[in-house]
């Protein structure tokens, strides 16, 4: 081997070694960063959440409910439901209420916040026929009472209220307790989905909203605030 290509394979890997050594500083990093991040995640205060910077604070022990006191009285809304019946909050009123946002085509979120309504509602016992359990769609334009109705009917739902309306008019029930949505770009087959306020919301007999209940609570803990609410 000549000087010149002793040269050339020398240089070549001196530049794979720069890049070897280059990678692995940039993983040890990485993995350094990762690790801080995690530490200040599980050490750090929760989150405000909707509602929270409205009314109501999380305990020391925040569990993911927060009580809304005093209880803040909603104004009146109308919205269809899946038997294209007009229900209005005053319709709802004289029960407490279990109240959830969210919508039909949704993949995760909106499914499992229904099955926990469900489960609350089971858990009841006889005590479910004094509450109602309500499920408002944020996609008026696809979730129309039709198409609640066949999905109920197709998961054997015929205990929750689904109700839908036009965009305003969903944004107007859901003002006051902090309800924000937002529709994704449509992708090539013109499908979207719907970045929503997740959770759920608990009225009492006054239409007046008095829980909040982040995602994720277990339905145990809504089904006793519900049990407590409705034996008094």
């Amino acid at each position: 081997m000549n000087a010149l290509a002793g040269a050339k394979v020398k240089g070549g890997a001196a530049a794979i070694n720069t890049l070897l050594y280059a990678a692995i500083a940039g993983l040890v990093m990485g993995i350094a960063a990762l690790a801080l991040y995690l530490l200040h995640d599980q050490f750090r205060e929760p989150t405000k959440d909707l509602g929270s910077s409205v009314i109501g604070a999380p305990s020391s022990q925040y569990d993911g409910i927060i009580a809304i006191d005093p209880p803040l009285a909603l104004p009146d809304f109308t919205l269809n439901d899946q038997y294209g019946a007009s229900t209005s909050l005053g319709d709802l009123r004289d029960q407490v209420t279990l109240l959830a946002f969210g919508f039909l085509h949704c993949p995760d979120i909106c499914p499992l916040t229904i099955n926990e309504m469900q489960r609350v509602r089971d858990m009841l016992g006889e005590a479910a026929n004094e509450a109602n359990f309500v499920f408002i769609s944020v996609d008026g334009s696809r979730d129309t009472p039709e198409a609640l109705r066949h999905y109920f009917e197709f998961r054997e739902i015929d205990d929750i209220i689904g109700l839908t309306g036009a965009e305003a008019a969903v944004r107007e029930a859901g003002e006051m307790l902090g309800l924000s949505f937002e529709v994704s770009e449509e992708d090539v087959s013109g499908g979207y989905l719907i970045n929503h306020s997740a959770g759920a919301f608990l009225l009492d007999e006054r239409g007046r909203w008095i829980r909040r209940y982040h995602f994720g609570v277990p339905a145990r803990a809504i089904a006793d605030d519900l049990l407590r609410m409705i034996s008094d």
